[in-house]
């Protein structure tokens, strides 16, 4: 029976970002997935700054970013056909990576499955189902059924990963139910290639007509998307004939310019797992929560688990306590994933509205509060902060740091994660660097000379250290503020909360 450190049940984008994350991590890994392929039709659309720049750590952003479009703005449109807002995201890259992008699912999985192959001490296993788990003490027994010749083998891991998506067998081997958080409606996306560009290009409309609520997507290169609310009573299958299709698209394209990828009707769902852990086994993505698509995050909740875990996992696997930093996992995970699903269902209930006279009063509000600047917050205006967990009290805890381009010395300008050590850093101000228990990165002020051997950004850095009153900031592996100081004692002690036992913590 052979043994790992991590099983990774599923190996579509969630599973493949971890696999991929945990490769670069030295862990070894086995990633399986039921189907041998990558599934051909487009899903997802959507990733933002922050998926971006896990998928950097991942070691693959480059290669994923010449297959994106940069999603500039949002326009929505009112029951009267005119414009109610428009989010439009600044140039400013604070996390290093534009705002959003707009994607082709089969493309990006197959650039992650790719990549794996760098990684020698993971093992991808396509055609593979899990077909049982039985926990230890000390490691999970694991029964992979190849699903073309019949055979069944075992093997063990420390740990286990279920990111098998919505229909997870994960979740219901460790008898796991979802909390329905109320929403559900059903909509026909259709996807299609066009060799013109179809509206504005690199922006998306969301048209808010009671008639038949609507939104059109740019895809990258000459994919495009469209999805249509159903309407109460109307038959989905009716709904995807080809002569239904055609009358949907007419005010923007005919049938015979474009070539259909695929219509199909999903069921959009607001879903949560009540624990999203069981001792050695852990839920990610759609196993463990499904959103609705209003605000394009359900990937990205996914890929940020995974980027929460993988990190957790390896410093266990390090000799690192294992708790508080596991249970750190779901209380730190699940009150974002729920902040961000109310957001999303607020946004489609206004959107899906049906009354005339209900849909002319949301448009009179949310063009006031667009003129105002008093719209309701979304992930339009930036990610929440992370709260709980392993998270400090200090100003700054839970908080991205930015990552802004950065030189050292006489160096090139790169991204400041490609210069910071994988594990958690201390960046500070100060000059007087000592022994805090782990790598200490100093923070050149904004007007240094070129040679200025320490980070040099410009203000971003300088800034936000004064922006929090503080002179160390400790930095998680995956790039969260655990806490901020004003002393070298301070961010010591800061330190030794996020690793009590002294041992570095890596991702």
């Amino acid at each position: 029976m052979s043994h790992h450190d991590l099983v990774i049940v599923g190996c579509g984008p969630v599973g493949a970002v971890a696999a991929n994350l945990a490769g670069r991590a030295g862990l070894s890994a086995l990633v399986v997935d039921r189907s041998p392929v990558v599934f051909e039709l487009p899903r997802a659309i959507h990733f933002d700054a922050q998926v971006m720049r896990i998928l950097q750590q991942a070691g693959v952003a480059d290669e994923v970013a010449r297959d994106t479009r940069v999603w500039a703005r949002s326009s929505f449109y009112g029951a009267d056909g005119r414009l109610n807002r428009v989010h439009e995201w600044p140039r400013e890259r604070p996390l290093g990576w534009a705002e959003h992008y707009l994607f082709y699912q089969p493309t990006f999985e197959a650039v992650l499955r790719s990549a794996l192959a760098r990684h020698p001490r993971v093992e991808v296993a396509l055609g593979v189902e899990m077909v049982g788990m039985r926990q230890h003490d000390e490691h999970v027994e694991l029964d992979l059924l190849d699903v073309r010749g019949g055979r069944l083998r075992q093997v063990s891991a420390a740990y286990v990963i279920g990111a098998d998506g919505a229909s997870s067998r994960t979740r219901t081997a460790i008898g796991v139910e979802l909390a329905d958080g109320g929403f559900d409606e059903p909509w026909l996306v259709v996807d299609l290639l066009a060799d013109r560009e179809i509206g504005e290009p690199d922006a998306s409309e969301m048209f808010c007509d009671p008639r038949r609520p609507a939104t059109r997507v740019p895809g990258p290169g000459r994919h495009h998307r469209w999805e249509f609310m159903l309407l109460p009573g109307e038959d989905p299958v009716q709904l995807q004939r080809p002569e239904t299709i055609e009358a949907l698209l007419r005010p923007w394209v005919s049938l015979d310019e474009v070539e259909i990828v695929r219509a199909a009707v999903y069921r959009f769902h607001a879903l949560v797992a009540r624990r999203w852990r069981d001792r050695r086994i852990f839920l990610a993505g759609d196993a463990a929560h499904q959103t609705p698509p209003f605000l394009g995050q359900g990937m990205c909740h996914g890929i940020r688990d995974v980027q929460n875990l993988v990190w957790k996992l390896a410093a266990v696997l390090r000799g690192a306590p294992p708790e508080p930093l596991l249970e750190s996992y779901q209380a730190e995970r699940a009150p974002h994933v729920r902040q961000i699903i109310d957001m999303a269902v607020a946004a489609g209930r206004d959107i899906c509205l049906l009354d005339p006279v209900a849909a002319a009063a949301r448009d009179r509000r949310v063009r006031q509060a667009a003129a105002t600047g008093a719209l309701p917050r979304t992930t339009f205006q930036g990610m929440p902060p992370l709260r709980g967990g392993l998270f400090s009290s200090t100003p700054g805890a839970g908080e991205l740091f930015p990552q802004p381009m950065v030189t050292v010395g006489t160096g090139p300008w790169v991204r400041l994660d490609d210069v910071l050590p994988s594990t958690t850093v201390v960046l500070t101000t100060a000059t007087d660097a000592v022994d805090l228990g782990a790598p200490v990165a100093e923070v050149a002020p904004a007007l240094a000379p070129a040679a200025d051997p320490r980070i040099q950004s410009g203000s971003v850095l300088p800034d936000w250290f004064t922006a929090h009153n503080a002179a160390y900031a400790v930095v998680r592996p995956d790039r969260y503020v655990h806490g901020t100081a004003s002393t070298a004692d301070a961010a010591a002690a800061l330190v030794r909360e996020i690793s009590p036992a002294g041992q570095p913590i890596e991702s």
